[in-house]
C-alpha cells in the first residue's frame, strides 16, 4: 500500500505579504540609493546656496511662526466685532473715495480675484498641510540615533549633510502631486494678474501714441517750425525728435490718466458694494434696518450702492485723485504695492 504524499508545507498568507512588502522596500531602497548617487554631484554643487537658504528659512520661520500666532489671536479677539465684515465695509470706503490713486493695484487684485483667488485658497491650504508633514518628519529624524551612541546622528554631520539629509526627508514626506497641483494654481492667478496689467498697459499705450500722433501733426504744422526758428543753429536737429516723443508721451500720460478715472469709477462701484455688505449687515444685526435691506437683489441695497458709489466718484474726481492727510501716511504699504505694479507694468510692456 503506498504512503500518502507528505503535504509541502507553505507560508501563511500573512507571512508572504509581509515578504512581498519587505521585496518592495528592498527595490525603493536600491533606487533611492540609485537616485540619490545620481543627484548627489548636482547637491553638492548647490550646497553652498542650500546651507545659505536652510540658514535665512531658520532665522526667518520663528518670527513667521510668531507672527501668524498672533495675528490669529488677533482675529480671535475681534470676534465679537465681526471682522468678517468690518474689514471688508472699510476697504470698500477706502475704494470707494481713494481707489483711482491704486488703480493698477485694483486690477491686480480684482484679476485675482475671478481668476484664482478659489484655488489659490486650496492650495495655501495644501501646502501649509504639507509643511506640518514635513516639520514632523524632520523633528522625528532629529531623534534618530541609529548608531545607537546616545547622539542623535543629526548632531554628528556637518551642516552641508545636514542639509542634503533634510532636503531627503522632506521629500520623502510631502506628496509631490499636492504640491505641483497647488503650486500651479498660485502660478495660474499670478499669469490672469500679469495678463490682465499687461492689456489694462496695452491699452494706455496704444489710445497714447494714437493721440500723441494726432497731436504731433498739429504741432509739427504749427509750432515746429517757430521752435526751429528760435533753437540755435547747433540744436536744431533735436526740435523733431523732442517734439515727436513730446507729444507721444503727453498722450500717453492722457491716456493714463483716462485709465485712472475709469479705474475710479470701477473702484467707487466695487467698493460701495464691500461697504453695503458689512455696513448694512452689521445695522440689521443691531435692529436698526429691516433683514430685506441686505438682500442684494433689492432696491434699497442697489440704491445704497448706486448713491455712496457716485458720491465717491465725484468726491475722487473733484479732488483730482489725491490722498489727503493722514491716508497719506497710513497708506504707504498700499501706495508701495501700487508704485511697485506700475513699475512692473512698464517692465512688462
Amino acid at each position: 500500500m503506498a504512503a500518502d504524499p507528505v503535504p509541502v508545507s507553505s507560508k501563511p498568507a500573512g507571512a508572504a505579504d509581509q515578504a512581498k512588502k519587505a521585496g518592495e522596500k528592498a527595490v525603493m531602497n536600491v533606487l533611492s540609493i540609485k537616485m540619490a548617487g545620481a543627484i548627489r554631484p548636482y547637491l553638492d554643487k548647490a550646497a553652498p546656496l542650500l546651507v545659505m537658504l536652510s540658514t535665512a528659512f531658520g532665522i526667518a520661520e520663528p518670527y513667521v511662526v510668531m507672527i501668524w500666532t498672533y495675528l490669529q489671536f488677533f482675529w480671535e479677539k475681534l470676534q465679537p466685532y465681526h471682522p468678517e465684515e468690518m474689514f471688508p465695509a472699510l476697504a470698500g470706503f477706502v475704494l470707494v473715495f481713494f481707489g483711482g490713486n491704486f488703480f493698477t493695484l485694483c486690477a491686480a487684485v480684482e484679476a485675482y480675484r475671478l481668476v484664482g483667488f478659489e484655488d489659490t485658497k486650496k492650495a495655501i491650504a495644501k501646502l501649509t498641510a504639507s509643511y506640518k508633514v514635513a516639520m514632523a518628519a524632520s523633528k522625528k529624524d532629529d531623534e534618530l540615533d541609529e548608531d545607537g551612541d546616545g547622539i542623535a546622528d543629526v548632531k554628528q554631520i556637518g551642516k552641508k549633510d545636514l542639509v542634503v539629509r533634510k532636503l531627503g526627508v522632506v521629500a520623502k514626506a510631502v506628496d509631490p502631486e499636492l504640491v505641483a497641483d497647488a503650486l500651479t494654481a498660485i502660478n495660474t492667478g499670478m499669469m490672469a494678474v500679469v495678463a490682465t496689467l499687461r492689456v489694462k498697459f496695452a491699452q494706455c499705450v496704444t489710445l497714447g501714441v494714437t493721440v500723441g500722433g494726432i497731436a504731433h501733426n498739429i504741432v509739427s504744422t504749427h509750432f515746429e517750425p517757430v521752435l526751429l526758428e528760435l533753437t540755435p543753429a547747433d540744436y536744431k536737429k533735436w526740435v523733431g525728435p523732442t517734439v515727436k516723443h513730446g507729444c507721444k508721451l503727453a498722450g500717453v500720460t492722457l491716456a493714463w490718466s483716462l485709465q485712472m478715472t475709469i479705474s475710479a469709477f470701477h473702484s467707487s462701484s466695487r467698493g460701495a458694494q464691500l461697504f453695503a455688505r458689512g455696513t448694512l449687515s452689521y445695522l440689521v444685526r443691531r435692529g436698526y434696518l429691516k433683514p430685506s435691506a441686505i438682500d442684494e437683489t433689492g432696491k434699497f441695497f442697489n440704491a445704497f450702492i448706486v448713491l455712496f458709489g457716485f458720491l465717491g466718484f465725484w468726491s475722487q474726481f473733484w479732488s483730482g485723485f489725491s490722498l489727503p492727510f493722514p491716508l497719506n501716511i497710513l497708506l504707504l504699504p498700499v501706495r508701495f504695492a501700487e508704485w511697485g505694479l506700475r513699475v512692473l507694468v512698464f517692465m512688462l510692456g
